[in-house]
């Protein structure tokens, strides 16, 4: 349901203000109604708050420090999904001051010890990861070359220039090679070798005489020079590659110890840092409030909303602080500004696992009816319904409880865990009425499989009446989903219509709420088509049922159709017969499940076709894979066949979006 808001306003005298706001703050329930493009029809007396100087000036300070504070969570990359959100809160008590001079001074103090003892360490790392990225990329270069240099190096008057080139540009080597014979009068030779797919290594054999020009000549040049390390630069190419690769080989071992000190410093400060963090964070969000106030030359004004069962401890916190210098009045609601009301959800525990289909729309507008309810018990009907396996029913319950008890502390997979575990009940349900368990396996253990044909071969409710049977009473056990398919499609037809008649029930309430005749008689009126529909309908699938209850179907519809038009113009009259065609969409409930159980079968059919032991063991693979690979389907076809009968057919009918979401003004406690 959607929790009662009540419009407030807090005046109080200019110089408690910002206690005001830190009170406020502290008491983390009151959604801020920006003033800042309403004070000019508030009166001429009114303006816009604004930050003196001094807290302009601790705003710039703030900022610079949760930058500096952002730059050391990145270095040490607390593990925060372990950490005690305990530790972290008593962290921040320590660091957080009313005084902000004295916050700062804190913070700025243990950012200095964390500096000291990490900085080096960083520094080191980096400087050890450059050399290795660096000699990587010489150690192949290097060994290509490797041959020729060495025999250049034992020539006294011969040179040589390794360069990199990318393998698109390497048309470039007869440019070099034409200018290089001219410096060097035809005394150089250009030898390359690919490195890899995109590089290529080029050696320059030239008389050392012209060993300036050279240079001089590749300076200017777009070509990368292969520059070893100085201490490697002067020795002899065979014993540089050497160096080069032992080197190679030492560095990550370096890194290492280097990973061990930031490990050590990560589990001594990430709760420091993480609360001086949330601080910082609850400190600015606290000074950028400031300029959605209003205020006159004696008083500030603040504007928002609260839950109205916390409208009383708020007046309590700011009577008790301040006394008669703040006062905290309830409004009276507008039309206008209900519209504007921020929306909180108060459901039960059940359903509140459910508002998790609000990552894919808005909240529900303030003064309409809250559908998670309605979602709550529909999404687990049509997920059941689809899949309606035992054995898979009991896969996903499993699953889900293990998610949803893994993951306590995230409530998106916690959520997604929940919903899992419920699904998978109602797949455990609907599998008793079709005798499902991984397919037709409980049909073959009781020999009640007709292998020749591919079907069952009675019923036992009414006791063994064949399958094949034209005479099958409604009433019947097993649910057989392949053999019964005209009947699974009149279920799924009737339960669209009370699916959308609900959605179009809510909108009449809403209407009625609105005070809104037109929304009323449009809703009502669709109402009345679908009703009259499905009177008519009936006809066609249960053959005593009385002809003149058609007539009363089809004088319902057209008198819908009339309603709809008055209430919503041309598009009533059209959405009218648009919502006969919705409810066939909920065919696809059986669709999918026929699918589903169609290749369950088809996976036990070729599990048992392999013969001897290691028939045996690839039937086993066989069956685990095929109906591994069809649960996999089952949870995300469902789900989202399910969430679209939800929001297309149904919820379009009667939602209206929020705005706003409540978001209320409030510390984040040592947790962000």
């Amino acid at each position: 349901m959607i929790e009662k808001m009540a419009k407030v306003e807090i005046l109080g005298l200019k110089d408690v203000a910002l206690d005001a706001i830190d009170v406020i703050h502290d008491q983390g329930t009151l959604h801020i109604e920006d003033l800042s493009e309403k004070v000019a029809s508030m009166g001429k007396r009114v303006s816009r708050m604004e930050m003196d100087p001094q807290q302009a000036e601790h705003e710039a300070t703030l900022n610079a420090l949760r930058s500096r504070v952002g730059d050391m969570i990145r270095e040490l990359v607390p593990p925060t999904d372990d950490m005690s959100q305990v530790a972290v809160q008593q962290e921040y008590n320590v660091l957080w001051s009313e005084n902000i001079d004295l916050m700062v001074d804190r913070v700025e103090a243990m950012l200095d010890e964390v500096a000291r003892e990490t900085s080096d360490t960083v520094e080191r790392k980096a400087d050890l990861m450059v050399e290795l990225s660096r000699l990587e990329k010489y150690a192949p270069i290097m060994q290509k070359v490797q041959p020729l240099a060495a025999q250049v190096a034992k020539m006294e008057d011969m040179a040589s220039i390794a360069l990199i080139i990318e393998k698109k540009y390497k048309a470039i080597l007869n440019y070099l090679n034409e200018e290089i014979s001219k410096l060097t009068n035809g005394e150089c030779e250009i030898v390359t070798a690919d490195v890899d797919e995109e590089s290529t290594a080029a050696l320059i054999v030239f008389n050392r005489r012209y060993l300036k020009q050279v240079h001089d000549f590749l300076a200017v040049q777009d070509v990368n020079q292969v520059r070893l390390p100085s201490d490697l630069a002067r020795k002899p190419i065979d014993e540089a590659v050497g160096e080069v690769r032992a080197r190679i080989a030492e560095i990550p071992a370096e890194i290492e110890q280097m990973d061990a000190r930031l490990a050590a410093a990560t589990e001594k400060y990430s709760v420091k840092l993480l609360a001086a963090r949330n601080g910082i964070h609850d400190r600015l969000e606290a000074m950028e409030a400031v300029p959605k106030f209003g205020q006159t030359e004696q008083v500030f004004i603040i504007s928002g909303w609260l839950p109205a069962d916390k409208v009383d401890g708020m007046e309590e916190a700011l009577v008790d602080k301040f006394g008669n210098k703040v006062v905290l009045s309830v409004v009276e609601i507008t039309e206008a500004e209900e519209e504007e009301a921020p929306v909180a959800l108060k459901n039960n525990p059940f359903v509140r696992y459910f508002e998790i289909i609000y990552l894919l729309s808005k909240f529900p507008r303030y003064g309409t009816i809250d559908p998670t309810a309605m979602f709550a018990i529909f999404f687990p009907i049509f997920f059941g319904l689809m899949i309606g396996d035992i054995g898979y029913g009991l896969v996903i319950m499993g699953l889900g409880l293990l998610v949803h008890w893994k993951f306590k502390e995230k409530p998106l997979p916690n959520m997604i865990g929940y919903i899992m575990t419920v699904g998978g009940a109602f797949t455990i349900l609907f599998g008793i009425l079709y005798c499902e368990f991984f397919g037709n396996l409980i049909l073959k253990w009781t020999g009640n499989w007709n292998y020749s044909e591919g079907m069952m071969k009675y019923y036992w409710i009414p006791s063994h009446l064949p399958a094949t049977s034209h005479d099958v009473p409604i009433i019947r056990y097993p649910l057989d989903r392949l053999e019964g398919f005209t009947l699974m499609f009149a279920i799924c037809i009737i339960i669209g219509f009370i699916h959308i008649g609900v959605g179009l029930i809510i909108g009449v309430i809403n209407g009625v709420r609105e005070k809104n005749k037109k929304h009323i008689m449009e809703k009502a009126g669709l109402l009345a088509v679908l009703t009259g529909f499905m009177l008519a309908l009936a006809k066609f699938g249960i053959g005593w049922w009385p002809s003149w209850m058609v007539v009363v179907g089809v004088v319902m519809a057209i008198a819908g159709i009339v309603v709809a038009g008055i209430g919503a113009g041309m598009g009533g009259v059209v959405e009218s017969l648009v919502g006969i065609g919705n409810i066939f969409s909920y065919a696809r409930l059986i669709a999918i499940g026929l699918a589903s159980v169609i290749m369950a079968n088809v996976a036990n059919q070729l599990s048992t076709q392999f013969k001897g032991a290691v028939g045996v063991i690839i039937g086993v693979i066989v069956f685990i894979l095929l109906h591994g690979l069809n649960i996999v389907i089952g949870v995300f076809s469902p789900s989202i066949h399910s969430l679209r009968l939800h929001l297309v057919e149904s919820f379009s009918k009667f939602f209206e979006p929020a705005k706003y979401k409540y978001e209320p003004f409030r510390k984040t406690g040592g947790e962000e």
